[in-house]
């Protein structure tokens, strides 16, 4: 991602995303935010550490992922957005 469009997406990561989310997706995510921070106490009363450790680097992973797609989406919808002017 060059220099402007990081600048961009870090602003917009920021303090604009939530103000897109509709109300079924912002429900629907605040349903799926408070489900990950139950399984995860969950988890960690249950899981031996290093079992702990594993699903821990394997959710930091699919984290590191989805960050990498939003910045593509991101990305490419303003390159789509401004090659339409």
């Amino acid at each position: 991602m060059e220099e402007l469009m990081r600048v961009l997406w870090e602003y917009a990561s920021e303090y604009s995303l939530d103000g897109f989310y509709d109300r079924d997706a912002q429900r629907g995510r605040d349903g799926c935010a408070c489900a990950a921070k139950k399984n995860r106490i969950a988890l960690e009363a249950a899981c031996p550490p290093d079992l702990l450790r594993r699903v821990s680097a394997l959710c930091d992973s699919l984290e590191e992922i989805r960050s990498y797609d939003m910045e593509a989406a991101f990305a490419c919808g303003f390159h789509l957005g401004t090659s339409l002017r």
